[in-house]
């Protein structure tokens, strides 16, 4: 009768802190992990030079004596590991989602070595809540007049061009450059301004109105607290204003011509091609509040079960995302923490929440689209992947593009949870085929 042959490593528990997650307890017996320190001497003794020795002929002793303790003790562990932790999963038939995290419990030599297995799941949805019964409807859009002269004189805006001005009065709407002095220092150097008349504050306004170039004044304002020089803010000073440039804004006409340069027919049809866009724009607007509230409500009713290690590193992905974000308009993370008010751990749960919304969103629209049978096939991916490849100007950037499997995979699982988003819009608002 064969012999069975025994393993050098066993599972001493198993345990599932959460259904998306699983911890074992693992131990490599004493022998076994003998031989992995004396594998590990061998290894770091290569760079090792034992006076009296040749190299490579040292004994195991004098190279163990030579090798820092915590050094050794990392590289078996990590030899160790290498081996095991691959044997362990496939023993416990678990497929990590995310790569596990160990806790070392026990590594001396001549001794078992013991340490706990955390193994990130694939996140399950159970159950999935209902959604079929889901109603958020979209009422009929309409665009005014008056809406549309709005967008046209925000392009109109948009398209000013500003003309010196040297021989006529300040008038509403001029963009002047002015230099405020302090009288009530005699220090005080006058400090200069970009300001449009009508849009800084009432006495300035009055102030300005009617002046001209190199004309002075003497008056005391009170300056709001939110004008732009944190010097005069909320103070009342005695000041001397001078105007020192007028520019007046030049506007293009509305007319058949400029319609014209901007893509469009004539004025008319620039009308109703604004109208049409501003009407998708509303719809656009509402079809995500839609979205939201059904995901909001799906998050209610169903049971999302997520790893820790892949909210940490949504975590970590929110936070780069933000800072991103910050440096955009111009501030850090101080700054944003002294004017919000926060600390810096409500700033991190806040994140952190959001994470955890973001991820249960997309756990859910890929169980639906499982649930309705919805697909991408590697065709799509693929000719989105060659579309994203030709957009860049680097040859080998696009080659490790169109050779990157993960990046397909993602871009299928992309297609897929579009599609289900879009199942779902046309759930709630009951626009399905055949409803």
């Amino acid at each position: 009768m064969q012999a069975q042959s025994i393993q050098p490593f066993q599972i001493l528990s198993r345990e599932e802190p959460s259904p998306a997650t699983v911890r074992l307890t693992i131990e490599v017996d004493a022998p076994t992990t003998q031989r992995m320190f004396e594998r590990a001497i061998r290894l770091l003794g290569k760079g090792v030079r034992v006076p009296g020795f040749r190299p490579g002929q040292a004994p195991l002793s004098a190279i163990r004596r030579l090798i820092p303790e915590e050094q050794l003790r990392r590289a078996a562990g990590e030899l160790m590991m290498d081996e095991f932790i691959p044997k362990a999963l496939e023993q416990e038939q678990l497929e990590p989602y995310r790569p596990p995290s160990v806790n070392i419990e026990q590594l001396q030599e001549g001794e078992p070595f013991r340490f706990t297995l955390t193994v990130p799941l694939r996140p399950k949805v159970e159950p999935l809540g209902e959604y079929r019964d889901l109603r958020f409807p979209i009422p009929p859009q309409e665009t005014s007049d008056e809406e549309v002269e709005e967008v046209i004189e925000s392009l109109r805006q948009s398209q000013m061009r500003l003309e010196h001005a040297p021989d006529r009065a300040a008038q509403p709407d001029d963009r002047l450059v002015i230099a405020i002095k302090s009288l009530e220092d005699a220090n005080a150097k006058p400090n200069r301004y970009m300001v449009t008349l009508g849009k800084t504050f009432g006495e300035l306004d009055n102030l300005l109105a009617g002046m001209r170039e190199g004309d002075k004044k003497e008056a005391t304002l009170t300056f709001p607290d939110t004008f732009n020089d944190p010097d005069l803010a909320g103070k009342t000073l005695q000041v001397e204003v001078e105007l020192q440039r007028v520019h007046m804004p030049i506007y293009p006409e509305l007319d058949d011509a400029w319609a014209q340069k901007l893509g469009y027919e004539n004025l008319s049809d620039m009308r109703e091609r604004l109208r049409e866009r501003v009407t998708e724009q509303k719809i656009r607007y509402l079809q995500d509040q839609a979205q939201g509230q059904a995901l909001a409500a799906l998050r209610e009713r169903s049971t999302v079960h997520l790893p820790e290690a892949l909210i940490e590193e949504q975590l970590r992905e929110e936070a780069r995302d933000f800072a991103e974000e910050l440096r955009s308009r111009g501030l850090t993370y101080e700054m944003f923490l002294q004017q919000s008010g926060m600390t810096q751990q409500q700033l991190i749960e806040q994140l952190r929440e959001r994470g955890i919304t973001r991820l249960q969103n997309t756990f859910i629209l890929m169980a639906i689209a499982d649930q309705e049978g919805i697909q991408a096939t590697e065709e799509e991916a693929e000719a989105l992947v060659r579309a994203m490849a030709e957009a860049t100007d680097d040859p080998a950037q696009r080659v490790r593009m169109l050779e990157d499997r993960e990046l397909r995979n993602r871009v299928m699982q992309e297609i897929r949870l579009e599609r289900a988003l879009q199942k779902l819009l046309e759930i709630v608002q009951n626009t399905e085929e055949g409803a």
